[in-house]
């Protein structure tokens, strides 16, 4: 939403304060913003990838979706975006409340692109939200979780067949195309969050990790600029967990030592993991394990 010259001052402005060119500059856009003026003028600023809110290629889940690109606008806006010799992502829901069996098809149409990277969230449904609401009122009966595991399990095997590597719960890459941003925040390590509500982590000599929050209301952040609204100081241990986990979200997984012995031979036993032989051995989720994610970092919390 904003105009590519304010886009292009921050790249320009976070090259002037760190050196060197940025490995990656990913731009969110939803498919309608991704017109041929715009996608000129983003790659001008510097944007080198874009992330289009794609969510769905039948047209009766972007209805109950209410997203505002018609059936083909997605298809469009990555051609557009590939032929602007952009790199493209794509985010896709999955578990969308409708009638009909699971179509994959969606997942053919984008293996004969050459999109380089896909994220397929589970629909989430909020309380205070209007798909709350409708599925308080009974007009909206959300997927049950058996139902959804499938899914992701269907999801997982077509796009492992066609090339693409499940290294994160909810991200596909073909080779070389995982994405560097988000690999960061999953190792645990420090990043900058610029803007209103943006988050930052900042990791001290010892260990401490310390999460800063801006003010999420934009008049606050522009009154107090660079001052957070919220500080949150976790202790080295407290990191140590929180990288456990994370790592265990990924199809990298863990270094062994990182873990209690009790949580790794749980996690082989249940074929929640796989030990992966190397210079350092690592513990690597299976696809059983990305499903009980909630389960694994819940027992790691608990060891730790």
């Amino acid at each position: 939403m904003w105009r590519p010259e304010c886009l292009g001052a921050v790249v320009d402005a976070v090259r002037a304060r760190f050196g060197g060119a940025p490995k990656e500059i990913t731009l969110e856009a939803n498919p309608t913003d991704c017109s041929d003026p715009n996608l000129a003028a983003w790659r001008t600023a510097g944007i080198d990838r874009i992330s289009i809110g794609v969510q769905s290629l039948a047209a009766e889940e972007l209805v109950v979706l209410g997203r505002d690109h018609r059936f083909g606008d997605g298809p469009a806006a990555l051609a557009r975006v590939l032929g602007a010799g952009i790199a493209a992502s794509c985010d896709f829901i999955l578990g969308t409340p409708t009638a009909g069996a699971y179509d994959t098809s969606w997942i053919d149409a984008m293996a004969a692109t050459s999109v380089g990277h896909l994220s397929i969230y589970e629909l989430t449904i909020e309380e205070r939200t209007a798909f709350g609401q409708r599925v308080k009122t009974g007009r909206l009966v959300p997927r049950d979780e058996d139902t959804l595991a499938e899914l992701y399990i269907a999801t997982h095997d077509a796009l492992a067949a066609r090339g693409f590597e499940h290294y994160e719960i909810s991200s596909y890459a073909r080779p070389g195309k995982r994405a560097v941003h988000n690999s960061l925040y999953w190792r645990g390590s420090p990043f900058l969050g610029l803007g209103v509500g943006a988050a930052s982590l900042a990791i001290a000599a010892d260990g401490t990790g310390e999460r800063a929050t801006n003010p999420r209301r934009a008049a606050a952040y522009i009154a107090a600029p660079g001052t957070p609204a919220e500080v949150v100081v976790s202790t080295p241990s407290d990191m140590r967990v929180d990288r456990a986990w994370l790592g265990m979200r990924t199809r990298d997984g863990v270094d062994e030592a990182d873990l209690p012995a009790t949580v790794v031979a749980w996690l082989l036993a249940e074929g929640l993991a796989d030990r992966v032989p190397g210079s350092h051995v690592r513990i690597s989720p299976t696809l059983r394990g990305f499903l009980m994610a909630d389960t694994i970092a819940a027992r790691i919390a608990d060891a730790l």
